[in-house]
């Protein structure tokens, strides 16, 4: 990843996340849905999603739980729900075939 500017494909060129790729696997993460988690993540795979631009979205809806304001205003029963899915989510990013837009030569 290079700073401030994104995901860049081996070409250098800029990754372009599809929204309606990424968002699904927060909202399957906040609705404490492991399978739905683990779904959305294959989606986003199969939809053109980068492993790293998935990994991104894992780590930013992770981080999501330790902000204040949010972890106020979903309640602790909510933050404590998210993390079996973020789990499964990274588990099925795990085990899942590398992203032809994640080539070796860009790790």
């Amino acid at each position: 990843m290079t700073s401030g500017q994104g995901v860049r494909h081996c070409s250098g060129e800029p990754a372009r996340p599809r929204l309606e790729d990424l968002i699904p696997i927060a909202v399957g993460i906040a609705a404490g849905c492991e399978r739905c988690a683990e779904r959305m993540v294959e989606r986003a795979l199969k939809g053109g999603a980068t492993k790293r631009l998935i990994e991104r979205t894992l780590g930013i809806v992770a981080n999501l739980r330790s902000v204040d304001c949010f972890a106020r205003a979903v309640g602790p029963e909510v933050i404590a729900r998210m993390e079996k899915p973020l789990q499964a989510g990274r588990k099925a990013l795990r085990e899942a075939e590398p992203s032809p837009e994640d080539p070796p030569c860009c790790g």
